[in-house]
């Protein structure tokens, strides 16, 4: 087994990490506490990169990198910016959808815009009564003479504030009278299309919002698949989420890391750097581990998928509850290494733990990750 990245995927991380470091990098604090969002032309300057439909076939405008080598790409995001990657792979996660389900009138109206970074989407699949439980959405699109007619509220959207489009999962009736999970694009200059943005404790560059549906007419041909296909849709990109969430939480995770050790080499304490006290040693050595193990699993998983290995059931919720997990604990000892400094604004640490705080929840919590996981093994019915 080679766990090293191959040339052409060095030099794909390294001239992303060059770009992060000189442009990136000296802006983010700054926006952060003015909580502005990340500047449109930087998420477009990302499809250099191969992160914006990096995933997608070259014969569909994307870029048809493997996991592998898509999830470096994303951890080096999220080691600077987890706003920016957060903006990034919801957009790409309704362009997948599109890319994959979506009629070829669909496709040539919408990817062009989403893969060249004019267009960013959101993904609207979380209510405020339905999280884990998405095959009972309540948002509901009746027929009508010339398509479709929405009716409800989803919540919790990343971009949702400021998207120009997004593929929303919606209730509708089937031909035999029963109702289903469809899903359909909308474009937020719609009639009836609003958002109220939400505060939320991290990620404050990467809008959250709860959006309204009330009366939106959508063409019959926004329709992305099949009637009652929704939830299949949904599903099928599942696993894949799962593994880009894992690789954000080990970006944060190594962020965390590296200013632990940076802080440890710097701070004085009674006479000598407070990194030759055997304490502050054991933490440097706990997160150490816990970011090469998370890096194994992330990789493992990403290579399940790569090779379309039934396995990826498993790693990917595998690596991204684990990751998730210790991005918060990597987070977190980081902070204690940075003492009193650590609790304020003056280090990046505070933000680390704050960013990293969402990733046991989104893609499927944690607990329900662990369901899926179990449920796979023993061979049961998976919440997935």
């Amino acid at each position: 087994m080679d766990f090293a990245l191959d040339s052409t995927q060095t030099s794909l991380v390294d001239a992303l990490r060059r770009y992060l470091e000189a442009e990136v990098a000296p802006m983010v604090e700054q926006c952060e506490a003015a909580r502005t969002p990340v500047p449109r032309s930087m998420v477009a300057a990302m499809r250099h990169y191969g992160l914006i439909g990096g995933l997608l076939p070259e014969a569909q405008g994307g870029f048809g990198l493997s996991m592998t080598t898509y999830g470096a790409l994303v951890a080096e995001v999220a080691r600077v910016w987890p706003s920016l990657r957060g903006m990034l792979s919801v957009s790409n996660l309704a362009a997948s959808a599109l890319a994959g389900a979506g009629s070829a009138a669909l496709r040539e109206k919408y990817l062009p815009r989403i893969l060249s970074g004019e267009a960013l989407c959101c993904f609207a699949l979380s209510e405020p009564g339905i999280g884990s439980d998405a095959a009972n959405v309540e948002t509901r699109a009746e027929r009508t003479a010339d398509g479709w007619r929405i009716n409800g509220r989803k919540i919790y959207i990343t971009n949702g504030p400021i998207c120009d489009l997004g593929i929303v999962f919606v209730n509708t009736p089937s031909g035999d009278g029963r109702r289903g999970v469809s899903c359909l694009v909308f474009e937020k200059s719609m009639p009836g299309v609003s958002c109220t943005p939400l505060e939320k404790m991290g990620m404050h560059c990467s809008p959250l919002g709860e959006l309204l549906f009330d009366n939106v007419e959508v063409p019959a041909g926004n329709l992305v698949g099949d009637i009652g296909g929704g939830f299949a849709i949904a599903k099928r990109y599942l696993n894949i989420g799962r593994s880009v969430v894992g690789f954000a939480a080990l970006g944060i995770a190594q962020a965390a890391l590296d200013a632990a050790v940076r802080f440890a080499g710097e701070r004085v304490q009674f006479g000598r750097p407070i990194g030759s006290f055997q304490l502050v040693q054991q933490m440097i050595a706990d997160m150490m581990t816990q970011v090469e193990t998370a890096r194994l699993l992330c990789y493992r998983a990403a290579d399940a998928l790569d090779r379309d290995d039934p396995a990826n059931r498993t790693l990917c919720p595998m690596a991204k509850r684990y990751a998730s997990d210790i991005a918060l604990r990597v987070a977190e000892l980081s902070l204690q290494v940075h003492g009193g400094a650590g609790y304020t604004t003056l280090f990046p640490v505070e933000r680390y733990y704050r960013d990293a705080r969402h990733l046991s929840i989104g893609e499927g919590t944690n607990q329900i990750l662990s369901l899926v996981i179990a449920q796979e093994t023993l061979g049961l019915s998976a919440l997935r």
